[in-house]
């Protein structure tokens, strides 16, 4: 899930309050406000740094450092903070296993923050919390916080990461195969359904999934590879799993949701079952878009795979029954509508609908160059004056006759 895009401008803050982006599928409401205040007032009240040139550690008092294994998970984790981290290359800290197996081996690098979690470092402390000990596998908890003006603790988040031997040498792991070293697997097709012992597989839904991947692959013109689908109660235990034990509005969130960790080719399900086109839609169709519009791949993948468990029709409803409520709001500034209830995106409705069209007027090759005019406010507005004839200011009228037509056509 993607919150934040690199900038380049001299205040980082400045343009991340212009820039703030919610990603696939998880609908968080109250704890995405609250996670993006925290962002952002880190990012106000921080010097404006460039790159720290060293990444101090704060080790807790308790910790028994002069353990030797203790000692030199601390030096390893230490190093690892100061060696550019959200870099893509060959990084000597890391497990060669990991990096053999992921694409983005370090999960931390791929949850939630764009460019990367990585990012924030210059405008938090750290500390080593304590250091645990799994089978042969250390496991290290870390704050990262910032100071406020008043003296106290504002904590961004707490990670997990652990240490284990490869070749005699400690290397960096992710949490995630070690928690969920219990859970039980299933392998349905290209897909590995990955969840806890209290959950019930429902085979006849995994097989749908499976049939869904293939349908959607070969509509494409794409090979299925292996996806692994791990399914949990919440987003709290999603974000634990990756390596988040604590996270800035912790908690919020409830019901079903989901995201997609695409460069290495994992589902997280929240709340649901063995069915969940969602997500799977992203795995395979945003890497085909690099540069798409978020609401285009989106919308796409809610009218595919629906949104909060419920098919887009259902949302598709929603909005049109409010908006007929509120004949006053305007449309024209299609990406500036807002947030609606925390059940319903806009932007999964209302892009879904801009793709549904374009796959009526031209089928897949319309849709394909829906995806292709770029990811900018600009580039939005420019697709769709280019593939319908529909300037901006007569968004309003056009938005509201598609969605009147599409519930027409589909209600039942």
């Amino acid at each position: 899930m993607q919150i934040f895009r690199e900038t380049s401008c001299m205040n980082p803050a400045m343009e991340l309050l212009e820039d703030v982006r919610v990603g696939p599928e998880i609908r968080i409401g109250g704890m995405m406000k609250t996670l993006i205040l925290s962002a952002l007032l880190a990012l106000c009240s921080a010097p404006l740094l460039g790159q720290r040139s060293h990444f101090g550690l704060y080790v807790n008092p308790d910790i028994d450092t002069a353990d030797a294994d203790i000692s030199q998970v601390i030096s390893l984790w230490r190093n690892y903070l100061n060696s550019h981290p959200d870099s893509s290359y060959d990084n000597p800290y890391w497990a060669g296993s990991e990096k053999k197996s992921y694409t983005k081996f370090d999960f931390l690098n791929t949850a939630y923050f764009n460019p990367s979690f990585y990012y924030f470092l210059p405008f938090h402390k750290t500390t080593v919390m304590s250091i645990s000990k799994i089978d042969s596998v250390l496991v290290i908890r870390t704050l990262f916080a910032s100071v406020t003006d008043s003296g106290f603790c504002r904590p961004f988040c707490i990670t997990l990461v652990a240490a284990a031997r490869e070749d005699g040498q400690y290397r960096l792991c992710n949490i995630l195969p070690i928690s969920t070293r219990p859970w039980q697997r299933e392998n349905v097709g290209s897909i590995t359904f990955i969840f806890p012992p209290s959950h019930h597989f429902n085979r006849e839904l995994a097989q749908r999934m499976n049939d869904f991947v293939d349908s959607l692959t070969a509509m494409w013109n794409v090979k299925p590879h292996p996806t692994d689908f791990y399914l949990a109660d919440d987003l709290s235990d999603i974000m634990r799993m990756r390596g988040f034990d604590f996270y800035a509005g912790e908690g919020y969130n409830r019901g079903t949701g989901g995201v997609a960790d695409i460069a290495n080719s994992i589902v997280f399900g929240a709340g649901q079952d063995e069915w969940y086109p969602h997500e799977f839609v992203h795995v395979y169709v945003n890497p085909l878009f690099p540069n798409a519009h978020n609401y285009f791949l989106e919308g796409y993948a809610a009218l595919l795979g629906g949104s909060r468990g419920h098919e887009i029709l259902w949302h598709m409803k929603r909005i049109e029954q409010y908006l007929e409520e509120h004949p006053e709001l305007d449309l024209n500034d299609l990406l500036g509508f807002g947030h609606f209830d925390g059940i319903t995106d806009p932007k999964y409705v209302f892009g879904g609908l801009l793709c549904d069209m374009a796959l009526q007027k031209g089928g897949l090759p319309a849709l394909k160059r829906l995806m292709s005019f770029g990811s900018h406010e600009k580039d939005f507005y420019l697709a769709i004056e280019s593939h319908f004839g529909v300037q901006q200011q007569d968004l309003n009228k056009f938005i509201r006759a598609g969605l009147k037509e599409y519930t027409a056509n589909h209600g039942r």
